[in-house]
């Protein structure tokens, strides 16, 4: 029986990652508009294409209306209430975006112990697990977010491009603002490590998406990052139907 080759394909607010099912969890592309995408599904056998989308109702109408032109088995994964394992916490899993859903699913494949999922992007999201059980979550802005909310309703506040590579003492207005927001993104890593620690002696704290390199450098114990648990998620339902 032949392989099928199976596109997986993560759909955000500000960009689009895709790896084929059969490549490595690390080998993700990244595309800034629907376009390139779209060109790279046209140059390249497909067979199933399988989506997370987060952004905007008519990608998916636009990439469903390729599918059924090029033959190729379009899926849409929405949250569920359980799966593989996992269940959810909220009654209404509908209102859960599916990235944290998926990011959850992909985690649960690298542990056994309680986690935590920290995914910094757009917002900061964190979804705690135990024991297959989906305890609860947050939801924050994440570190570009706040610089612009911060820059959008004060006078005499400013940015500039740059990232710290680490959490210091700013000396101008620039570096503060950006300071203060990285201590605010790193101080909900805090957060969820004390929790985690007050109910479970062991425990995993992931990070994921684009700006998790900005908690890495506070990373103590057991701390792992990841390229896109989003997709490795996606991957699950892949191979299961496979």
């Amino acid at each position: 029986m032949p392989i099928r080759r199976t596109l997986l394909v993560d759909i955000g607010n500000t960009c689009i990652k895709y790896r084929a099912l059969t490549a490595a969890s690390d080998n993700i592309q990244v595309v800034d508009d629907l376009a390139r995408l779209i060109d790279h599904i046209e140059q390249t056998p497909i067979d199933s294409l399988y989506i997370a989308n987060v952004g905007k109702p008519a990608v998916e109408e636009t990439l469903s209306l390729l599918c059924k032109q090029q033959n190729i088995e379009f899926h849409s994964i929405k949250t569920e209430k359980d799966a593989f394992g996992i269940k959810n916490s909220y009654s209404n899993p509908h209102k859960m975006g599916v990235d944290r859903w998926l990011a959850m699913l992909g985690a649960a494949n690298l542990t056994s112990k309680p986690y935590a999922v920290i995914d910094a992007g757009t917002a900061i999201t964190v979804d705690f697990v135990a024991n297959g059980q989906h305890l609860g979550g947050w939801i924050a802005p994440g570190f570009h977010t706040m610089k612009k909310a911060l820059l959008e309703n004060t006078t005499r506040v400013f940015e500039d491009q740059n990232i710290p590579a680490q959490l210091n003492m700013g000396d101008d207005t620039e570096k503060c603002v950006a300071m203060g927001c990285l201590a605010s993104l790193q101080g909900i890593y805090w957060s969820a490590k004390r929790i985690l620690n007050n109910q479970f002696k062991e425990n995993v704290i992931f990070f994921t998406g684009g700006d998790k390199k900005l908690l890495t450098s506070v990373c103590e114990g057991d701390s792992l990052t990841a390229a896109n648990l989003v997709i490795d998620g996606l991957a699950r339902y892949a191979e299961k139907a496979s």
